[in-house]
């Protein structure tokens, strides 16, 4: 694998960067190409007329690609040319496929026709993905094929717009752009390796609030029972007006996914105090505002940096949210890029409306951060072959300080206080909310929590396309403490949860009911794919493994919200459902 970065400024026109391609002796022995075209521009006409010289002018190679983000401040620039990145490849193969939502395609369904085209790619290591017009929301997508394999690591972008506050932005593949789609690259070869990190660097700050009422379209309506603007206007004394990004963008919202730290962005406000976002921010979901600094960016990447350096890595591709660089500046945000270009000279970027990074058990979508991922096709090279790096800036160091003396300017020292303040504050509440909604054994919902939650689906039900909500029973648990004892229940019902809540994503509940039950809810599912999810839950249970005990197996009851349900009559209809399949056999879904 080799990779080459062309950037088409005043040294380098479009014709000299195709001859360069064509002599290159990976182009001339036919070696399969990969070509990412990152326009500046949301002009159509142009994007088009470079796609049609790609194409014809070098065949041997696939091209794709997305729009850069504009600048998004009077001070700081976008990048404001062509940046082509070309990647040829050894024994490793790829496939583009894209699915255009502009007639109505959703994002879920999408997903669903790419997990049916996954099932014939051998040796699967990862997928690149980018999608258009930032209110699509592609996180169902990733969702859907984490749900094929949650090992797949998915990265990319969304394209960005020229101007803030209006999305014009495109992806591409081949001659055809798309303003409503995605697409995916997918990355095989039984010797590729991929090297992946998320750079945030964003620290939660202030009181947690609650995110009272939003929509899956990325809308948060009301905080705290508050226009959702409030937050900034309270806390920061930002007013509605047209510099409402370049004051926010460096105060994203904080909330943890997972246990993974994320942040979001507001992209625009509207009229009523609501708040538009990329993607959707669940109902329940709690938030607090976050800050950072330029040492705080650069140390948490450049460390990272050198750990990729450690993967000798062939290419490396980097996804930077613009929200970045307003922080930082010009100059510090080119540092950050540096960092990468020290472990690979040819290291290419891009910025977007959000970046996508879904390994590890984060989700996917991500705003504020760098996402950077590093590709090898074979083992490690052998010492003497290694290549030979040479760090010398202080935030690629494990020990970076505020200041060389010692001495902490007045900003930084009233920052420390309120952080200490608020983690003081905020370890007490989290004590309570464990001891008041957690279940101790599982570090799951309680079944208090899970009344209070299905009653807010409900209180909310027309938000929602469907509502699926499951009983789930660990079948002959009981034989399983009798034979082993209540220390190996324990950790089957421990490692058996610690594995199924990844199936279940930031807008669902998942919680213990009480001793081996489990209840589930799961919005926007249609009743076909809530049998679906189940039946896959089901099977994928069976085939793990708990230690002396072996395999278990569980009894699943299904039942889908209707209009006049209340709280007590959707529990009832799902303890029949258990009930029944339970009597029936075990092992098995009912429905009701």
């Amino acid at each position: 694998m080799i990779q080459h970065r062309y950037v088409l400024d005043d040294r380098l026109s479009m014709s000299e960067m195709i001859d360069k391609i064509k002599n290159s002796p990976e182009y001339v022995n036919g070696k399969k190409g990969l070509l990412q075209l990152i326009e500046p521009s949301n002009d159509s006409d142009l994007i088009q007329k470079d796609l049609d010289t790609l194409c014809e002018n070098l065949p041997g190679l696939s091209v794709f690609g997305m729009t850069n983000h504009g600048a998004l401040s009077r001070e700081n620039h976008s990048v404001e040319v062509v940046v082509c990145c070309v990647i040829f490849f050894d024994k490793a193969y790829f496939s583009i496929d894209v699915f255009d939502c502009s007639a109505g395609l959703s994002t879920y369904d999408a997903g669903e026709k790419y997990v049916k085209l996954l099932k014939d790619k051998k040796d699967l290591k990862g997928i690149l993905m980018m999608s258009s017009a930032f209110d699509l929301c592609p996180e169902t997508f990733i969702d859907r094929v984490a749900g094929y394999d949650k090992d797949i690591v998915m990265f990319g972008a969304l394209a960005g717009t020229h101007k803030m506050g209006d999305d014009r932005s495109k992806i591409y593949v081949g001659q055809k752009i798309y303003n409503r789609g995605i697409l995916a690259v997918a990355f095989c070869g039984e010797d590729l390796n991929l090297d992946y990190y998320y750079n945030l660097g964003f620290k939660s700050l202030g009181k947690e609030l609650v995110v009272t009422k939003s929509d899956d379209k990325g809308i948060v309506y009301e905080i705290n029972n508050k226009p959702a603007f409030s937050v900034y206007q309270e806390h920061l004394g930002i007013g509605m007006n047209e510099y409402f990004f370049e004051n926010t963008s460096s105060f994203p919202f904080f909330l943890k996914d997972n246990g993974i730290p994320l942040a979001r962005v507001a992209l625009e406000y509207r009229d009523d105090g609501a708040l538009c976002f990329a993607t959707q921010i669940p109902q329940g979901s709690s938030v607090s505002l976050s800050y950072s600094t330029t040492d705080m960016l650069l140390s948490e990447s450049g460390q990272n940096a050198v750990k990729l350096s450690e993967f000798y890595p062939q290419a490396i591709l980097v996804y930077a949210c613009m929200s970045r660089r307003m922080l930082m500046g010009d100059a510090m945000a080119d540092l950050e890029f540096d960092f990468y270009e020290h472990v690979l000279s040819s290291s290419t970027w891009a910025s977007g409306y959000g970046e996508i990074l879904h390994a590890d058990g984060m989700r996917g979508f991500l705003n504020a951060s760098c996402v950077v991922v590093g590709m090898r096709e074979g083992p490690v090279p052998e010492e003497k072959d290694r290549p030979v790096y040479h760090f010398d800036s202080k935030y690629m160091c494990s020990d970076v300080k505020n200041s060389e003396d010692g001495f902490l300017p007045l900003s930084t020292r009233l920052v420390n206080f309120l952080e200490s303040t608020t983690l003081d504050l905020r370890e007490a509440n989290e004590q309570l909310f464990k001891v008041a909604s957690l279940d101790e054994l599982t570090q799951i919902y309680n079944r208090r929590a899970l009344n209070y939650f299905m009653n807010k689906f409900l209180e909310n039900r027309s938000r929602y396309q469907n509502i699926a909500v499951m009983m789930v029973d660990v079948d002959h648990f009981k034989r399983v403490n009798d034979t082993y004892g209540h220390d190996a229940g324990d950790m089957v019902l421990r490692d058996g949860v610690g594995q199924v809540k990844y199936l279940f994503n930031q807008a669902d509940v998942i919680g213990r009911w009480g001793g081996e039950e489990f209840v589930g809810i799961k919005p926007n599912l249609s009743f076909e794919e809530a049998k679906e999810f189940c039946e896959a839950m089901r099977e994928g249970v069976a085939q793990m493994e708990f230690g002396e005990v072996g395999h278990i197996t569980i009894s699943i009851g299904l039942t889908m919200v209707k209009d006049k349900d209340s709280v007590d009559s959707v529990f009832k209809r799902i303890d029949e459902a258990l009930y029944e399949a339970k009597e029936t056999g075990r092992n098995k879904v009912v429905v009701r």
